[in-house]
């Protein structure tokens, strides 16, 4: 990116990658460059979360649980139903809207499929609650370790805050860090979460203002979403 013109070039082909439009050698070149270059995955993170974000007025249409199956083997086709932590603390991820997640997954599939084939700095996931009435896209940058989530539909109770949480397989929650306000927001991952191999789950409750005053959530938890194949860079 040397010049203002290969930004530009650059922008594009991120844009163009978020969207799934690339093929052959410009397909190879993009995935190339999302496994060396941090300022393209920044690039497609960027558009990833504006992409996504037309998703917000779009109105709610229930999908048949068919479709939420298909969608998901096609996400996560190693992915193996666990006995979670979340069980125990709140609902499990559950179906959102049919228009956000054909959009979330489009995204998340482009994403996901190069981690698929190696090691990959970016992981997406779609959060929702089992009522639909809140949804949250994350996006996991690896190369930086940071999770970066966009609410595409509904907020904290009036009086109290987001907290966002993660946890290894067989491991309790641990708080990644408050997001008071705002529609997106941008959390360093602690080092034990950051250190995460195989499945990460993530996770979103409400909470007093300040945070949960435990080691764990003590508010409503919105939803979960698991993250399989993670690989630590």
């Amino acid at each position: 990116m040397s010049s203002e013109t290969d930004r530009e070039e650059m922008d594009m082909l991120a844009a163009e990658y978020a969207l799934r439009l690339l093929e052959g050698e410009d397909l190879a070149r993009a995935n190339a460059l999302m496994n060396s270059d941090q300022d393209f995955v920044r690039a497609v993170e960027g558009w990833t979360m504006r992409l996504t974000s037309l998703a917000e007025d779009l109105a709610p249409v229930d999908p048949a649980p068919s479709v939420k199956r298909a969608l998901m083997r096609r996400m996560f086709p190693a992915m193996q139903p666990t006995k979670s932590f979340w069980d125990r603390v709140g609902p499990w991820l559950g179906v959102a809207t049919a228009a956000s997640v054909a959009l979330a997954a489009a995204l998340a599939w482009q994403v996901f499929s190069v981690s698929v084939r190696s090691p990959g700095p970016l992981y997406t996931a779609e959060i929702a609650s089992d009522t639909n009435d809140f949804r949250v896209v994350a996006v996991v940058d690896k190369t930086a370790n940071e999770v970066f989530l966009t609410r595409t539909a509904g907020a904290a109770p009036e009086g109290r805050i987001l907290q966002v949480w993660a946890h290894g397989e067989g491991a309790p929650a641990q708080s990644v860090g408050l997001w008071p306000e705002g529609a997106s927001v941008r959390l360093v991952l602690p080092p034990e979460i950051a250190a995460v191999e195989g499945t990460l789950t993530l996770g979103v409750s409400e909470e007093p203002p300040g945070g949960s005053p435990t080691d764990a959530p003590t508010g409503r938890v919105f939803g979960t979403a698991d993250i399989p194949n993670v690989s630590v860079n």
